[in-house]
């Protein structure tokens, strides 16, 4: 995949976001803007060659994962190949169930079916043949969906609830506000895209009253935005929290993973995302992190490092970062 990293760093539209706390809007701060510019990069580097490690020392590491993996997302959202998407669908075997949702004259309405095939319609290209299950007074029906159709409606294999649906619009309405050239489907495509390593109570209440609005248009939570995994929304997913306890590899999917604090760098040899990125508070840094930092530097190699023609972004004067290069192979521990 050929990715230009300043055209998705330039892609989002930074003078148009504004940082709301308990709904009341202040400047982002610079070390915000800083990792959200540091998310946006490792995420576009991560569809290049190479593996690469950023690590981060902050005075307070809290919520910094959160706003990293928002870069992520912002660049992930400008990344995004639909195709895939749709060629995932169109590739379902027939009898496959699948679900969607529609919006109705209040709010939107779910629905399910079968896949009956692939349907060729002159010049409009392939469309999704489906048998609409009945329901209430609806008989069973056979719909087609264009290309279009089935990514805005989010056909996916799990059921979607009403709430999810809502959450899922607002945040694609921000993406599309503030990320230029955002893909169609994106929200609702199924692909994980960060994993972040860090104590899932914590990150999540440090999220409470903490969103974004989008210039003078639309607004979304900050949890919205990750589109965080859990039991109420697993057909839709950007962001996969995880502890480090966890045994084996840490991240079996997503492109970028965030090890958050000194508990989630010790199992850095354990995460095969092509960019890491390591964050710790400055007390963090203690013997333990630096002789393993010091072990995956004996395989560091520059080549893999691809910063942006106008020059990486500086950070403030509070954080301390450095990254290095690693070679592909060195996703196993070393």
């Amino acid at each position: 995949m050929s990715v230009d990293v300043d055209e998705v760093l330039g892609a989002l539209k930074r003078d148009d976001l504004s940082l709301l706390v308990g709904g009341e809007p202040i400047s982002i701060p610079p070390w915000c803007d800083w990792l959200v510019w540091l998310g946006q990069w490792m995420r576009a580097q991560a569809a290049l060659d190479g593996r690469r490690v950023a690590v981060v020392r902050m005075p307070s590491r809290r919520l910094g994962a959160a706003f990293t993996a928002l870069g992520a997302a912002f660049a992930s959202a400008r990344l995004h190949d639909d195709s895939l998407h749709w060629d995932a669908l169109r590739g379902l075997a027939p009898g496959t169930k699948v679900f969607w949702r529609e919006l109705g004259s209040c709010r939107s309405a779910g629905w399910s079916g079968t896949i009956a095939g692939l349907r060729q319609i002159d010049d409009g290209g392939d469309f999704l043949e489906v048998v609409v299950e009945a329901r209430g007074k609806t008989p069973q029906n056979t719909r087609l969906f264009s290309k279009w159709a089935a990514l805005s409606y989010g056909i996916t294999l799990g059921s979607v609830t009403a709430q999810t649906d809502e959450r899922l619009a607002s945040a694609e309405s921000f993406f599309r506000a503030v990320v230029a050239g955002a893909a169609q489907g994106w929200m609702r495509s199924p692909a994980i895209e960060c994993t972040v390593i860090t104590e899932r109570s914590s990150f999540l209440s440090d999220l409470t009253g903490l969103a974004f609005r989008a210039g003078a248009g639309g607004e979304a939570s900050l949890s919205e935005l990750l589109a965080i995994a859990d039991a109420g929304r697993g057909a839709y997913v950007k962001t996969r929290i995880a502890p480090a306890r966890n045994n084996g590899v840490l991240d079996e999917s997503g492109s970028i993973t965030v090890l958050d604090g000194a508990s989630a760098a010790v199992r850095m040899g354990d995460t095969i995302a092509r960019s890491i990125v390591v964050l710790l508070d400055q007390s963090e840094y203690d013997e333990e992190v630096e002789q393993l930092i010091q072990t995956f530097l004996g395989s560091a190699v520059d080549a893999h490092i691809h910063a942006p023609s106008r020059g990486v972004k500086t950070s403030p004067a509070s954080v301390e970062a450095f990254m290095f290069g690693l070679p592909l192979q060195s996703r196993s521990r070393i």
